[in-house]
């Protein structure tokens, strides 16, 4: 039941229709007993920041999950980001701080919990990531720091993929590069291709090398046509629902909400 003492949260997107953050966290607030709720908020992109400095004058709003496209505007709207959040130069969780928002990037921690319950270790890995947005960003950098041999990013505005790979190169890691490359071990479709079933494939599967795992960042639905597409072929393959699952924790954290064994 929602009532006065309620904590409000969001997703903010555009779209949010196929956005899972509402029914995974409601779920763990009632099976919790905290008295929070989580909606969702279409925003476009003209939007955005009007909408944050109106959520920011909400006493009782405390946090934001944010998806596409809006993950880049929230980490340069942020007063305070997480080292991971200014590598990468996006966000996709605010919680309000003194002086406005606080922003962390935790999708690739996500996306690298649901590898590894799928039982895959990107470490020696070479790895292909197709989209240099908020969500290549973060999967680019959590390869990175698992060790993978190379990382190599591409995307439709090719002066994006080159600036993330500057970005991360400044940063320590060498192995990536602004490049397509379809002979790797893991290949990534961060972009939102895929979300309605007459989307054009991020990528021709039929192009990628025997044994390569294949991996989508899209939530719903759940298989997309490119991984029909990439399992027909052989190809194992990861849907995008484990990356919300892999980071459900650490978004309930940062949003600073009751210890789940605890209460407290």
């Amino acid at each position: 039941m929602i009532a006065g003492t309620t904590k409000l949260f969001a997703i903010v997107g555009d779209p949010v229709a196929q956005a899972r953050s509402p029914e995974v966290f409601n779920a763990l607030f009632r099976r919790r007993g905290v008295d929070a709720a989580m909606v969702p908020l279409h925003v476009r992109a003209d939007d955005f920041a009007p909408v944050l400095s109106a959520l920011r004058s909400v006493e009782n709003f405390c946090g934001l999950v944010v998806t596409v496209p809006h993950k880049r505007a929230a980490a340069r709207a942020a007063a305070q980001r997480s080292e991971r959040a200014a590598t990468a130069g996006a966000a996709n969780v605010l919680r309000p701080c003194a002086g406005g928002w606080e922003a962390d990037l935790l999708d690739g921690e996500g996306f690298a919990a649901g590898l590894a319950r799928n039982g895959i270790d990107p470490r020696g890995k070479r790895c292909a990531i197709v989209g240099a947005g908020g969500a290549g960003a973060a999967i680019a950098l959590a390869l990175c720091e698992r060790a993978a041999q190379s990382v190599c990013v591409s995307d439709i505005e090719p002066d994006r993929a080159a600036s993330l790979a500057r970005r991360l190169v400044g940063h320590g890691h060498p192995a990536v590069a602004a490049a397509p490359d379809r002979t790797a071990d893991l290949v990534v479709n961060a972009t939102p291709l895929g979300m309605a079933e007459a989307d054009l494939l991020p990528f021709d599967p039929t192009s990628l090398a025997p044994g390569a795992i294949v991996a989508d960042v899209i939530m719903q639905p759940s298989l997309t046509r490119l991984l029909r597409e990439a399992a027909r072929l052989g190809h194992r393959t990861v849907e995008g629902r484990h990356m919300l699952d892999g980071q459900a924790e650490p978004i309930w954290r940062f949003f600073g909400l009751p210890d789940a064994a605890t209460g407290g």
